[in-house]
């Protein structure tokens, strides 16, 4: 006769819900966190492309400006409101860290941060502001983690005499430059994950010990099958020897 404990069916099909369940809820977590991560990603992305917008619209009303007296036969170098224009923009905007008048080589000839008058463009700002101006587009480059950005300046003839440039503070571009799925956000699915793992081992708890008690109730029951049988052999044994002495 069997001595295992019936147990009510309802625990042992609920460990499986609770499994099945334990997963998907880690399946919907992991989905909403990386829905999450895209939608800061384009957020940041719209918030870079207003910024830039923004900081072009600036950069056109000086180009137009400069242009226009340009047209009047002046040279670059010898414009003499250049200065005040710069400053003039710069105190409209507090987002802008400055403002710079680069010859067509991309040397800085004037500056709302004087230090930098006469220095070139770090060597990939430079190469993107030649490349920018064979298109009379906006260029971007960074100064270590500070954006910039360009328009190129040119004559009434169409050549390029030179650029208009701005560094200014960002709020998106230092999400962009990293990758899109960032260090809080993969120790978040991390964090989740190990969260969603415990709650299912606690929940399945009852589940291992009763399969543990089964299997060692399972064994017990064999074992004392296994002394029945020996102890019926042992007794036929003795039968046997008792029916050949009499015989």
């Amino acid at each position: 006769m069997s001595t295992s404990t019936p147990h009510p069916p309802s625990r042992a099909f609920a460990a499986p819900l609770l499994e099945v369940g334990g997963l998907w809820l880690l399946i919907v977590l992991g989905g909403v966190l990386l829905i999450a991560g895209l939608f800061d990603h384009w957020r940041q992305q719209e918030l870079q492309t207003l910024e830039r917008v923004h900081i072009e619209l600036t950069l056109r009303e000086i180009q137009d400006e400069i242009e226009g007296e340009l047209s009047l036969g002046k040279e670059l170098q010898q414009y003499p409101r250049i200065q005040d224009l710069l400053e003039r923009y710069l105190r409209k905007d507090p987002q802008l860290y400055s403002l710079d008048i680069l010859d067509k080589n991309g040397r800085t000839l004037f500056s709302t941060d004087r230090g930098s008058e006469g220095e070139p463009l770090p060597p990939l700002a430079q190469a993107a502001a030649l490349q920018a101006a064979a298109s009379h587009q906006p260029w971007n480059a960074f100064i270590e983690s500070t954006p910039m950005m360009g328009l190129d300046v040119r004559t009434p003839f169409g050549e390029t005499a030179g650029h208009v440039s701005a560094t200014y503070a960002s709020h998106a571009a230092a999400g962009l430059s990293g990758p899109m799925v960032s260090a809080p956000l993969l120790l978040s699915l991390l964090a989740t994950a190990l969260a969603g793992m415990f709650a299912v081992w606690l929940a399945t708890g009852h589940q291992r010990r009763l399969r543990h008690a089964q299997l060692h109730g399972r064994i017990a029951q064999i074992d004392a099958q296994l002394a029945t049988t020996d102890q019926r052999l042992d007794e036929g044994s003795q039968r046997l020897d008792v029916v050949e002495r009499i015989e």
